[in-house]
């Protein structure tokens, strides 16, 4: 697996973003240690954030 200092997000991004506007279902070309890299740091950040979500009265919900 990619060390999450060694991980090259801007890179991944850039890649991702690079098909933009191209025909659906085109491929980006990235790794399975990038893949596996990329789903333990986002649950590091999405752990590390508060789960209260403090909301003020009235709250529509549509």
């Amino acid at each position: 697996m990619v060390d999450s200092d060694k991980l090259n997000i801007d890179s991944i991004i850039q890649r991702l973003l690079e098909v933009r506007g191209s025909r659906p279902g085109k491929n980006v070309q990235l790794s399975e240690a990038e893949i596996k890299s990329l789903c333990v740091k986002s649950r590091e950040i999405f752990l590390s954030q508060p789960i209260l979500l403090e909301l003020e009265a009235p709250l529509k919900i549509c």
